[in-house]
């Protein structure tokens, strides 16, 4: 009973081919000029060379303790003379990515094969390969979770518009792609998180690519932020520095994402605009600034202001007139939606800080009310209105 169990579980299963000199599977490694580092692409080919009609087969490559890999691209069969003699030869491009150091074992690799006789009869035999032993360096002291062995990097980034001059309460959308030849997307680096006090950032997941050549598989991820300045005054986004070591090379090198000036095109007109030989505000203005001047040294010589209150004083009307100038332009041209925000700004001292002011609510209603017919709210007149309470308030001051 034993033995007829035996033979049928033999009958179910493939047979071994070792013993078959017209069978041979081979795993051969690219040759090297050093040795490996933990986690960098190591290359090889699957080869098989068949002197038999084969009439299917299916390679099995299983998981590894000490490996990662990946298959790349399709398979290559092809009729070659060898020894004279007609064969079949079988080639797999294939990448290995060794998990740890020391001298390490690829496993034996398994290939099935239905071989079909002279007389049409099919018989399935199974061919393994020899394990391959490899010597696997550690990465460098202190490399850390940054380690990233790869042949090239590449970084290149886009941006939605110009960061440096964005309409007030623009966001902008910095796109960011890195390529990395010889890296799977498990091995790729973090997104960094570009945050600042002064800046509101948004980001989305990040997308990522994997094609496979013949050179080693090539990931590709891209990382994006929506960006938008809380304040109008200009910031910088610092660079960010991504390590990695060039496996061609043998050194560590590093890829940069440029620090980037961000913020309104408005606060830089506003500032230059101080500078320009024309006053820009009319004498009539200009001898309104003279004489608020020369309160507050009358204030600050009886003791009433500090010298800091002072200046703090001036620059506060210098500035309220500049703004003042700029949302007549809005009201001039019909822009409602920059007028309604830089008015909230301004009037923002002057009334409730959760709600808007009432002097800005029918803009509010033109823009958020439903109310499709453009230019319902008289921006001239609501502007005759801001700027009396402003200088109302100043004057009372």
């Amino acid at each position: 009973m034993v033995r007829l169990l035996t033979i049928l579980l033999l009958l179910a299963s493939p047979l071994a081919a070792q013993d078959r000199d017209t069978l041979n599977l081979e795993l051969v490694l690219d040759e090297r000029d050093a040795t490996p580092l933990v986690g960098e692409m190591v290359l090889g080919t699957i080869r098989g060379i068949y002197r038999e009609t084969i009439a299917n087969e299916d390679l099995k490559l299983r998981d590894m303790t000490d490996f990662d890999w990946a298959r790349l691209g399709q398979d290559d069969w092809s009729k070659q003379r060898i020894d004279g003699r007609t064969t079949l030869v079988f080639e797999r491009r294939i990448a290995f990515f060794p998990k740890r150091s020391g001298t390490l074992e690829i496993l034996p690799i398994a290939h099935e094969l239905e071989i079909q006789g002279a007389s049409g009869q099919r018989e399935i035999v199974l061919v393994r390969s020899a394990p391959v032993r490899i010597e696997v360096g550690e990465k460098p002291a202190g490399a850390g979770d940054a380690w990233l062995p790869v042949r090239a990097l590449e970084i290149s980034e886009t941006w939605s518009a110009d960061a440096a001059r964005l309409e007030d309460g623009q966001s902008v959308t910095r796109r960011v792609v890195l390529r990395a030849l010889g890296a799977t997307p498990e091995m790729m680096p973090e997104q960094p998180p570009l945050r600042e006090p002064w800046l509101i950032t948004f980001t989305p997941p990040a997308e990522r690519d994997f094609q496979v050549t013949k050179h080693g598989p090539v990931t590709t991820l891209v990382w994006s932020w929506s960006l938008r300045p809380i304040t109008g005054e200009p910031g910088v986004i610092p660079e960010v520095s991504i390590p990695y070591f060039d496996t061609e090379e043998r050194m560590p090198r590093s890829v940069t994402m440029p620090a980037v000036p961000i913020g309104y095109a408005s606060f830089e007109d506003n500032a230059s605009s101080g500078w320009r030989k024309d006053p820009g505000i009319g004498w009539g203005h200009l001898g309104i600034l003279t004489g608020i001047a020369l309160l507050v040294v009358a204030l600050a010589m009886r003791g009433r202001l500090g010298p800091a209150s002072v200046l703090l004083q001036l620059r506060m009307q210098v500035h309220q007139r500049q703004e003042l100038k700029r949302l007549k332009r809005y009201a001039e041209s019909g822009d409602a939606a920059r007028f309604r925000m830089l008015a909230q700004r301004l009037l923002q001292p002057f009334g409730p800080t959760q709600e808007p002011h009432q002097s800005v609510r029918q803009v509010d209603k033109e823009l958020f009310g439903g109310d499709q017919r453009a230019g319902t709210a008289d921006l001239r007149s609501i502007f005759r209105d801001v700027r009396h309470t402003i200088l109302s308030r100043n004057n009372g001051s």
